[in-house]
Order: structure tokens, then sequence, then C-alpha cells
């Protein structure tokens, strides 16, 4: 992913954003703005939904940014060097430059993103109670709320055990584990999220036909995005594995 806006290191680690992640910003920030934050606390001024639509949006790309400086801190804890942080359309991602060095560090590294956002929906969520007990604008209200279930949510949608989402790494983490073939592993993860993917695009294309909550082109960009980049990575992780018997093959003198 390239990173077209350097927003400087956070924990050594250079971070940057895509200017894609304007377009979905102001969407998000029309969205909040516009319907989503007027329906949970009424009787404000358009000034007033709007500038908090934009501290909701800058709140949530923070949120973004923590899940995967959890990673890729995780990941260097674990001897894997990390090229950086880019933002864009879709969310965020961590550049590694290696693998994994065992089944335990892939496990820590996918698990600890959908754990980060589920401790911040707890924070937002705590606060958001907080501030309506302590009978705060309903406007605050409104946004922590908001925060703390669009980072649930995001942890959630993580889980889904398929690459390149943190739940497939979490199964490629376990299924290494299980049978000892890391790249047996990442191929099976590979797998479903082209499964997932395929899905999730059809749900998508339904939704034009038949009204379905969370149907539409968002869910069918993003299908396609889980399935490319599945059908991508199921190749690469075919080719290591080919390279893997090569070369066990090599060195036990099996014929090739």
């Amino acid at each position: 992913m390239r990173t077209s806006i350097r927003l400087g290191r956070f924990f050594g680690i250079p971070v940057g954003l895509s200017w894609s992640v304007l377009l979905i910003a102001g969407l998000l920030t029309l969205s909040l703005g516009a319907s989503l934050l007027p329906a949970s606390a009424s009787g404000y001024s358009d000034l007033a939904y709007f500038a908090a639509a934009v501290i909701a949006a800058v709140l949530f790309f923070g949120s973004l940014l923590a899940h995967e400086l959890a990673h890729a801190i995780v990941a260097r804890g674990h001897g894997v060097e990390v090229e950086g942080i880019t933002l864009w359309l879709l969310g965020g991602v961590a550049q590694l430059r290696s693998e994994a060095p065992s089944a335990r560090a892939e496990l820590g590294i996918a698990a600890v993103g959908p754990a980060t956002s589920l401790a911040l929906a707890g924070v937002f969520g705590l606060a958001a109670l907080g501030a309506h007990i302590f009978m705060l604008p309903a406007l605050v209200v409104a946004v922590l709320g908001w925060l703390a279930l669009i980072n649930a949510a995001l942890a959630v949608f993580n889980l889904i055990p398929a690459a390149p989402l943190d739940g497939g790494r979490v199964l490629a983490g376990v299924l290494w584990a299980a049978h000892g073939d890391q790249w047996r592993a990442a191929e099976t993860a590979a797998k479903a999220g082209r499964v997932v993917g395929g899905g999730l695009i059809a749900f998508g294309l339904l939704g034009f036909f038949v009204p379905l909550p969370y149907g539409g082109p968002w869910t069918a960009l993003i299908g396609w995005f889980v399935m490319s980049t599945a059908a991508a990575e199921e190749e690469h992780a075919r080719t290591k594995r080919h390279q893997a018997e090569l070369l066990s093959r090599a060195r036990t003198g099996v014929p090739l």
C-alpha cells in the first residue's frame, strides 16, 4: 500500500496515509453529521453535528492506527522488521518485511489487533456511560457510543477466520502449531479468505436488488479486497510450500 502523506513516526514506526483516506473520511463525516448523530442526539445545530462528526472521524482513524501499531509493536518484539503503517480506504495495514518466526509469534501478532480494538471499544463505552451519568451533552454521549460500537464491530469483523483478516492469521497460527507446516496453514487460511470474500461480494451485490442490512457497494468492495488479497496470499503460500518441499528433498537426497 503506497503512502501518499507521511504523518511521522510512532514508537519508531513510520506512519502515513493514502489519499483514499480523505475520501472515506469525508464520506464518514457526512454520514455522521447528516444522519447518525442527529438521530442519536436531537436539538443541535448543523455546525455542532458536523464538528462532532469531524472529531469522531479523527478518533476513529486514531483507533485504526492504534490497531495497526499493536500489530507492528508485537511483530517487532518477535524480531520481525516493520517497514511502516499505512492507513487507506479500507482501513490500515502494517507492512512487515519478514514472516513470523513461529506459530506462537503468528498468533500473538494477529490477535493483538482485535484485542486492541476490543479494549478501545470498552474504553469508549465506559466513557459514554460516564458522560451519560454525569449528564454531559447528548452529542458527546452519541459520539463516544458510536466509537465504542465501531471499534467493537472492527474487532468482530477482523476475527473472521479468513486471510487477510486477523482471524485468518489466527487460524494460520493455530493450524501451524497443530501440524507444523507454516505454508500449508497459510494456504488454508487464504482459501477461507477467498470464500469469505466471494460471499461478501455476493451479499453486497444482492443489496442492490433486495433491502439487506449492510448490503451495497461498500460490502462488495470489502469482499473484492478480501478475495483478491487472499488469492495473492494463497499463491504466495503455495509457492513457498513448494520451495520448502524442494529444499527438504535436496537435503535428504530424495530425487526432485
